[in-house]
């Protein structure tokens, strides 16, 4: 068995057929398929079930991948803590924080002259996990709450990620500064029936709250936007609404506010934990450091601790 054989296999299952990985491979159909196939025979189990769509996993071969890229992982970590690169990169995937992209923007400011490639992603909980897990990204940031952190520790294990906290904060409504509730010191669920939910993610909604109170609130009648400025754009125009973790950001300074969610009963609200996630055993160089120096000192700031 080599490296080869395993970036090869993993590229397969990444693609979906060995058409297309053998295009991002750069390698004959023929050859890598051969390649395969060798190493099947090495293994005494077939990875792939062939059929004219495509490739499905086995089950052992799930098994085999799910070790194997643990495996190709650290070895690029290897690769990349002791030869050099001739271009630095910094890549930051997050959910929709305003914090993190103040973040961001500093170290822009700080590392900008120094040849970095940089790159900023917003995006829902499931494509920051997979994008620190495939190396696109060295740090993702996300929250872990009651509802979600035994599926998403167990997700972590699997894809060679640990988490790290940084803070606790709990559920807000954000709205725009004109809105009708806007004047009040907090808001309840009843309160908000009358108004639009727009939402990025609505399965995020299950962190927030239970399925009972999900299903008795109708929530899931929403409006979904794939970015920050459609929401921003739905919330003043619609007198609409959506739940935050209630970490203060630029955007809360202007138009648009955060208000406590009052609870109406003890299982209503959840806590959520705020941290990041990277690779296991990844290098945490200095511009890694120095993010997470910023995103602390800006959360403290907000007067959360860290």
């Amino acid at each position: 068995m080599t490296l080869q054989q395993i970036r090869y296999v993993i590229g397969v299952q990444q693609a979906g057929s060995f058409n297309q990985a053998s295009k991002k491979l750069y390698i004959s159909q023929p050859s890598l398929t051969s390649a395969v196939h060798e190493l099947e025979y090495e293994l005494g189990f077939p990875i792939f079930n062939r059929n004219p769509r495509g490739i499905t996993v086995t089950k052992r071969g799930n098994e085999f991948l799910e070790d194997a890229k643990k495996l190709y992982s650290q070895y690029q970590i290897l690769l990349e803590n002791y030869t050099e690169k001739e271009k630095k990169t910094f890549s930051v995937s997050t959910l929709y924080y305003a914090f993190a992209r103040r973040a961001f923007v500093e170290i822009v400011h700080k590392f900008g002259n120094e040849e970095f490639d940089f790159s900023f992603r917003e995006m829902k909980a499931e494509e920051v996990i997979n994008d620190v897990a495939e190396r696109k990204s060295d740090i993702g940031i996300l929250y872990l709450s009651d509802a979600n952190r035994v599926e998403l520790l167990k997700k972590f294990e699997s894809k060679n990620l640990e988490f790290n906290h940084l803070t606790e904060c709990n559920a807000f409504v954000y709205l725009h500064k004109n809105h009708p509730l806007a004047e009040q010191e907090s808001i309840s669920l009843d309160e908000l029936a009358e108004y639009q939910f727009v939402t990025y993610d609505k399965d995020d909604l299950t962190a927030f709250f239970s399925p009972e109170l999900l299903k008795r609130r109708e929530l899931r009648q929403a409006i979904t936007a794939v970015d920050r400025s459609t929401v921003l754009n739905l919330l003043k125009a619609l007198n609409g609404y959506t739940f935050l973790t209630g970490i203060l950001g630029e955007e809360a300074e202007g138009d648009y506010i955060l208000l406590p969610l009052r609870s109406q009963g003890k299982d209503d609200l959840r806590t959520f934990e705020l941290g990041y996630i990277t690779l296991k055993g990844a290098r945490r160089d200095n511009i890694f450091l120095t993010f997470i120096d910023y995103v602390r000192r800006i959360l403290h700031i907000a007067g959360f601790s860290c």
